[in-house]
């Protein structure tokens, strides 16, 4: 994956999800949306989403997020060599969410920006992290966030339940303690979808009406099929890259769009319970923040164990989707 005399893993995480928690039956009451609450829970699984406060934005979730994985890793924001936001509804269209992010952590210099591949957008940004560190960074800040309920059409009854605000973030490091760290990567995309789920913004051809900024799901059978052949497909591919095979990994953080789906995931991949964290039913789809979040609650459960065999995948709008294999690393194993 690369070449350097040094191993590159993960370093600290943390998370953060809206303060503001809406029951299937809040959310149907706050909202006037016509659904019985008891469908939401039957059709997809979902029981409670996290929104953030009107006085709240994109860039707040991520720093909290992000001061978690500092203090997690043990570093400062100026021990930082790069920041990376990996968001689809950051707090501006100019500038980047992540020099918003930057500046609320109190860091200056270092190179920050956001990258756009909406429930993917983490693994990209993990692996624009690991070609950083392999070619001269120390410490790099990965966050995914989304704040998916500001896009939200509350009348549209095939999506306005599915999705939560929330934010996980991780530093990658450089490490030479141990053998533990990334092992491959893979990343795809096909345009063909991009117009499968979409926030239409400034830059598409003017229409007599114009679009609301609102988030679009024209055919959500679409969506759910893709995600579901995609996440075993790229599982496949990733393990092609190297000499390991399913039943090794001891652990997955997938993307949790719909909590059915994902359990016909797990069960076409024969992946037993106790080896990946469903948090679905209590947070909604949170996009770009989805693989991250489950990552620092399953860390924080110590359900991930120093060399534990890892794999991280997410598929998304665009079609965009990756995966990504490492070991997991102890804390001692960073140079202080």
């Amino acid at each position: 994956m690369y070449n350097a005399p040094f191993e590159i893993a993960i370093r600290g995480f943390g998370h953060a999800v809206g303060s503001l928690c809406f029951s299937n039956e809040d959310l149907m009451a706050e909202f006037d949306i016509r659904i019985k609450p008891s469908f939401v829970e039957n059709s997809v699984g979902s029981k409670t989403r996290h929104f953030i406060a009107d006085d709240v934005s994109t860039s707040d979730l991520a720093a909290r997020a992000a001061e978690k994985a500092l203090q997690s890793a043990g570093i400062s924001v100026q021990q930082l060599d790069r920041l990376i936001v990996a968001t689809s509804t950051g707090d501006y269209l100019s500038p980047s969410t992540a020099c918003v992010v930057q500046h609320k952590l109190g860091g200056r210099g270092f190179p920050a920006y956001d990258i756009g591949a909406a429930c993917s957008g983490f693994i990209y940004a993990v692996e624009q992290a690991i070609r950083s560190v392999a070619t001269g960074d120390r410490n790099v800040l990965v966050i995914g966030v989304d704040v998916r309920s500001r896009t939200l059409d509350m009348q549209n009854k095939r999506t306005a339940f599915l999705y939560g605000d929330g934010a996980g973030a991780v530093v990658i490091s450089r490490q030479q303690k141990s053998a533990n760290g990334f092992i491959a990567s893979h990343l795809y995309a096909d345009g063909a979808g991009h117009d499968a789920v979409y926030v239409p913004s400034v830059g598409l051809a003017r229409t007599p009406e114009p679009l609301p900024p609102l988030l679009t799901m024209p055919n959500g059978k679409r969506v759910s099929e893709n995600a579901g052949m995609g996440i075993p497909t790229l599982c496949a591919q990733l393990l092609e890259k190297t000499s390991f095979q399913q039943n090794d990994i001891d652990f997955y953080l997938l993307h949790q769009p719909n909590l059915y789906l994902l359990q016909s995931v797990c069960d076409e991949m024969q992946i037993a319970p106790e080896k990946t964290l469903i948090n679905f039913p209590r947070y909604g789809n949170t996009v770009a923040a989805s693989v991250p979040i489950a990552l620092s609650e399953a860390a924080e459960q110590q359900r991930i164990r120093p060399g534990d065999l890892v794999l991280m995948c997410a598929v998304g709008g665009g079609f965009t989707g990756g995966a990504h294999l490492l070991r997991w690393c102890a804390r001692e194993d960073f140079a202080a």
